[in-house]
């Protein structure tokens, strides 16, 4: 039955996962993430114009395979691939607010939510948790959406932005709330951990260009957390690099909406170079 329902699942997302997002700040509504309890990772990558589905998988990081037990958070911080040489971390007395901020899309009036940002420890590691606060009218929780100023992050040494050509995060999701099954089975599982990553360099007229370059598709059914690396290259497509400049440019991430409550965690962020040197942040250093 498990295979059966992994098989609809994987169908299920490769048909109805994303649709556009918009050229601004503002962007688009997406769809939905509902699912039954099941086993399965979905994965799409958009890179330049090239759009390429993975096959169903429960061999991904932090997804549940054949027999597996439930891996307790204390395993979590062994999972980040990056964390040993990023470019930036997250410390429990910076001001948030100042590098990372909610999207404000007509006001949270459609499928976005209100969040609230924060720098927790989580089994030891600070990260930046992402509390998703509203619900539609059918009780799912809403799209969380936050943007990391560019800007501010290489302030004092803009120049280093044109030299991005790869980015990296590492995102723990973590279950708040029970996710209840088809069948009426509940389990303290994040499940589904879908949405998009993407650049917005200026155009230098007052407004940003959007880049929607790793639309990604992950879930995790058996321990209460999930662990993935999110990468995209916006070196490899025209427009999509950030340029020197001390205007808003933006790093942007949101996840889908889900049934149950999951925060999501940010361990970490890394740019690297077209030789895929790291690319300090001289503020945001270990």
């Amino acid at each position: 039955m498990k295979k059966f329902l992994a098989c609809a699942l994987a169908l299920t997302l490769t048909s109805a996962m994303f649709a556009s997002c918009g050229s601004s700040d503002d962007s688009s509504s997406k769809a939905e993430a509902k699912t039954t309890t099941t086993t399965t990772t979905a994965a799409t990558t958009t890179e330049a114009t090239t759009t390429t589905a993975a096959p169903e998988s429960t061999a991904a990081s932090g997804t549940e395979s054949e027999g597996e037990a439930a891996k307790d958070i204390s395993e979590m911080p062994a999972t980040l691939k990056n964390y040993e040489e990023a470019s930036v971390y997250f410390k429990k007395d910076m001001d948030v607010a100042s590098i990372v901020e909610p999207f404000a899309e007509k006001d949270y009036e459609n499928d976005e939510s209100h969040v609230n940002l924060s720098v927790e420890e989580l089994a030891g590691v600070p990260m930046l948790k992402v509390e998703t606060l509203d619900q539609d009218d059918q009780g799912n929780y809403k799209i969380p959406k936050i943007k990391f100023h560019m800007e501010k992050l290489f302030e004092g040494h803009e120049a280093d932005l044109e030299k991005i050509f790869t980015i990296k995060a590492d995102v723990v999701t973590k279950a708040v709330g029970e996710f209840t099954g088809d069948d009426g089975t509940k389990s303290l599982v994040p499940g589904n951990f879908m949405g998009a990553f993407v650049t917005q360099p200026t155009t230098g007229d007052g407004e940003n260009d959007w880049n929607d370059l790793y639309d990604f598709g992950e879930a995790e059914w058996t321990s209460e957390w999930g662990s993935y690396e999110l990468t995209m290259r916006p070196g490899i497509k025209d427009g999509a690099t950030f340029v020197n400049s001390t205007e808003p440019q933006y790093v942007s991430l949101m996840r889908w909406g889900i049934p149950n409550q999951a925060d999501f965690y940010i361990a970490d962020l890394r740019f690297e170079d077209e030789d895929g040197n790291v690319i300090a942040c001289a503020n945001f250093g270990k």
